[in-house]
């Protein structure tokens, strides 16, 4: 799975950066941006990532969470695991979303299809009683894919792999197998 974003995802990002005459390598210029910068995004992905672990904890989540949960703690991954499939969500994904589609098809757009692309929303188990709940857990997690293209936009790539990583590895660390 992960390994899979990571290769899969930036290639189908080299057609689109073909047809733009955008180089790949393009993507990964660091700007005027400091060492310091990255740390501090890494630092509000891990801020991000507690807070929806804290919001999930709410009352009013209970039911949608609680499957949401089964269906990520079946992975059953080790913390090295967690570490791997964080870097790769975070790089492969906003080598295509960030850097090959929101080019082309803007923020919101690219955030849309962010979100819609992650196969867990549609699991029935989701979204059949707890409508709701499921609405504004989506709600946050198109204003996290409008938060990184932003991000991309106005920092570097690399700045919102920073907080995609570091968001993501909060969330994989919590459901991991206990060592």
């Amino acid at each position: 799975m992960g390994l899979a974003t990571l290769l899969l995802l930036p290639l189908l990002a080299l057609p689109i950066l073909y047809f733009t005459d955008t180089p790949f390598i393009g993507l990964f210029e660091f700007g005027d941006s400091s060492i310091f910068s990255i740390i501090f995004f890494i630092s509000a992905g891990i801020f991000f990532g507690l807070f929806i672990m804290w919001f999930g904890d709410l009352r009013f989540f209970e039911n949608t969470l609680v499957e949401y949960g089964k269906m990520l703690s079946n992975l059953k991954i080790n913390t090295w695991q967690a570490f791997f499939l964080s870097i790769c969500a975070g790089v492969g994904e906003e080598i295509l979303f960030r850097g090959a589609i929101q080019p082309i098809l803007g923020i919101g757009l690219t955030a849309v299809i962010f979100v819609g692309s992650h196969h867990y929303l549609y699991n029935e188990k989701l979204t059949r009683k707890n409508t709701a709940p499921f609405i504004v857990m989506v709600c946050f997690l198109l204003g996290l894919g409008l938060l990184l293209g932003w991000i991309a936009d106005e920092f570097t790539l690399w700045h919102a792999i920073a907080i995609h990583f570091s968001y993501d590895l909060v969330q994989f660390m919590y459901i991991r197998e206990p060592s």
